[in-house]
């Protein structure tokens, strides 16, 4: 089905820039919807026009949802992208409901195939790749931080507000804001990934030094942590995590399961060291030492420092 036209739903202005950067290169025309934050600061997001909308009374993102099914549908055919967060997904289920089509999430890339916009992303748990296109005149995904590279844009989008009036029966009374540190790996040009080959929290310290050496950022696999948590969980890497494109990411006790080589497999240069030859890291990295960590990791910052 031919797309011309692709509306990008966010409610980060970081996530915005990102999203539209991957539309633009798909179809000829890009409508951004930010919902809270600053407009004036999105205006360069890329898009041809940024609708504004500052969600009142308690109204969450996807109350939205409604409205932004009346803004898709002026168009004869579009796709929407919307940020793959909690709240994106809820927005996006509700969208391909009252829009009667698919939603495919965690898209990992966009192209244009003839009139057709081609939509790939993993499947069977990142053991394969499949490619999909939408049959019916909309469709819907999501798309992750770091999938697309945010390219700046010189011009500035046509800013005005969303219309739209919240659709919903639940009502934010009350938000407690994280207290988790997290570093924006997607951004990050060197990385230090941990895996379950650490043995202890501890032992982070020791990889924190590395990275501070390299002026790298430390990131994990999830097992690290969702299950050990031992850093927030912004920091781990993979299919469901953050997918990162660094010039150097640097492995430590990695085993390199397809889930997290999924998300940083568009690394430049990938680094692994573990002490098992047999780990199946070693056949997704350009360099690998087989090697206990911590012995190999003192020796590096000494020849490093």
């Amino acid at each position: 089905m031919s797309m011309q036209t692709i509306f990008v739903l966010s409610d980060e202005a970081a996530v915005l820039t990102e999203l539209c950067s991957g539309a633009r290169a798909a179809a000829d025309q890009v409508t951004a919807i930010l919902f809270g934050g600053e407009a004036a600061a999105a205006a360069a997001c890329g898009a041809d026009r940024l609708l504004f909308c500052q969600p009142s009374g308690g109204a969450v993102m996807e109350d939205y949802a409604a409205a932004v099914a009346e803004e898709v549908k002026k168009c004869p055919s579009a796709l929407v992208i919307v940020s793959n967060s909690i709240r994106g997904r809820c927005l996006a289920g509700r969208l391909g409901v009252l829009l009667d089509t698919a939603v495919l999430t965690s898209v990992g890339s966009l192209e244009r195939s003839g009139e057709g916009l081609v939509c790939r992303r993993m499947v069977y748990g990142g053991m394969a790749q499949r490619d999909e296109v939408f049959t019916k005149p909309y469709g819907v995904i999501t798309v992750g931080a770091g999938v697309f590279e945010a390219a700046p844009s010189g011009t500035q989008a046509a800013v005005s507000p969303f219309e739209g009036a919240p659709q919903g029966g639940l009502k934010c009374v009350n938000r407690a804001e994280k207290k988790e540190s997290g570093v924006d790996l997607v951004a990050a040009k060197r990385i230090v990934d941990v895996g379950r080959g650490l043995a202890k929290e501890e032992d982070l310290e020791l990889c924190r030094r590395l990275a501070g050496t390299l002026g790298a950022e430390v990131g994990c696999s999830r097992p690290v942590a969702e299950n050990n948590k031992w850093l927030p969980k912004s920091s781990y890497m993979g299919i469901t995590g953050v997918q990162v494109k660094p010039e150097l990411i640097l492995l430590l006790g990695v085993s390199g399961q397809i889930q997290h080589v999924g998300g940083i497999s568009k690394s430049r240069v990938i680094v692994a060291v573990n002490k098992d030859k047999s780990a199946p890291i070693f056949k997704n990295a350009d360099f690998g030492v087989v090697g206990d960590l911590y012995k190999v990791v003192p020796a590096l910052i000494e020849k490093l420092s």
